[in-house]
């Protein structure tokens, strides 16, 4: 759930996992190592949101094909355009 659509009163006694803990968790480790091997990051400034869909998708699914991935990253912008690495680095991660 994006933090910017949830009320922090809804969350109750749920755990919550922000970027700084995506590492800890093992689709967050994989798509971090993925990231940087293929240098996905440019500007940075969508990084934060991209990681963790793509975290979030993998958790979920283990294996996704385009429109899974698609679906899944629809709503994260990336100012530089780097939607052919992102995809890329998703795959990578998958197939870790």
């Amino acid at each position: 759930m994006r933090s910017c659509l949830l009320a922090v009163g809804s969350i109750g006694n749920r755990a919550i996992t922000t970027i700084e803990g995506i590492s800890a968790t093992p689709a967050g480790a994989k798509v971090q190592k993925a990231w940087l091997e293929l240098e996905v990051i440019q500007c940075g400034y969508c990084q934060s949101g991209q990681i963790m869909s793509a975290a979030a998708l993998l958790a979920g699914n283990s294996a996704p094909d385009d429109s899974d991935i698609d679906a899944a990253m629809a709503g994260n912008i990336c100012r530089c355009g780097t939607y052919v690495r992102i995809r890329a680095a998703i795959k990578r991660a998958a197939a870790a």
